[in-house]
């Protein structure tokens, strides 16, 4: 059985905002970086003040937030990483009031980081929502009858159709 990755393990591993940082530089660029400006490949530094990393041949600063939901975040990285830690780890999912709760956070915060990380797992599950400027039509109904005792054994079956699409059941 597979070792669970407990809140301990959480705060272990994420003490602070520069370990998130680090974990988050790794995971999108690497552990060695080819530089967009100087074109060598090396480990980029942390730099101190800011929340980036910078070649060490040219001094050229990659900021791996940029392009993800922390982008223009005032809130903390590891309140980000623990939202995102209690998203995957609990089986019904986060509201904004109990993300208000565990993070220590407004509830307009709590509200819109729930949103982004919502957003953010539907892309990299490859789902594609449906809508858009299409139009959606979803039914149900009842499947089955009734069982030995005389009650109802119905199973509900809903489709959802995109026009022009596949049936989604």
């Amino acid at each position: 059985m597979a070792k669970t990755f407990t809140i301990q393990d959480f705060f272990k591993r994420f003490p602070d905002d520069s370990a998130c940082l680090s974990h988050l530089m790794a995971t999108r660029y690497g552990d060695k970086i080819t530089c967009p400006k100087c074109d060598k490949e090396s480990r980029f530094a942390r730099i101190k003040k800011l929340p980036a990393f910078s070649c060490p041949t040219c001094g050229h600063h990659i900021h791996p937030m940029a392009g993800t939901p922390f982008e223009r975040s005032r809130t903390p990285l590891q309140k980000w990483f623990y939202a995102m830690y209690l998203f995957t780890t609990t089986r019904n999912g986060v509201s904004a009031k109990e993300l208000q709760r565990q993070l220590g956070v407004t509830y307009k915060c709590a509200w819109r980081m729930g949103h982004e990380i919502r957003k953010y797992m539907t892309y990299v599950d490859g789902d594609s929502p449906l809508g858009g400027d299409k139009i959606v039509e979803i039914d149900e109904t009842r499947i089955g009858g009734k069982d030995k005792m005389g009650k109802d054994d119905k199973t509900i079956v809903m489709g959802m159709l995109e026009r022009g699409g596949d049936l989604t059941v």
